[in-house]
């Protein structure tokens, strides 16, 4: 399963692994989050991981409904 969120700023991935989600973002991955929902919100609040991201200060949805579904998320 995984999930896409393109932005002005690049896109980002989460992605699950081993029962758990990471997020990658130009060329870096970090996470560990039980859900993507956590994952979603921790983009959101800029306190992914991911200083690439996190810096930036883009705007992102809280809410896993705006992220786009990706292989057999379908």
């Amino acid at each position: 399963m995984a999930y896409e969120y393109s932005s002005a700023a690049g896109t980002l991935h989460s992605v699950e692994y081993n029962g758990r989600w990471l997020l990658y973002f130009a060329g870096r991955r970090h996470g560990g989050w039980r859900s993507p929902d956590q994952a979603a919100f921790a983009v959101a609040q800029h306190r992914s991981g991911l200083p690439q991201w996190d810096e930036k200060r883009a705007d992102a949805p809280e809410d896993l409904l705006h992220w786009r579904p990706l292989g057999a998320s379908l």
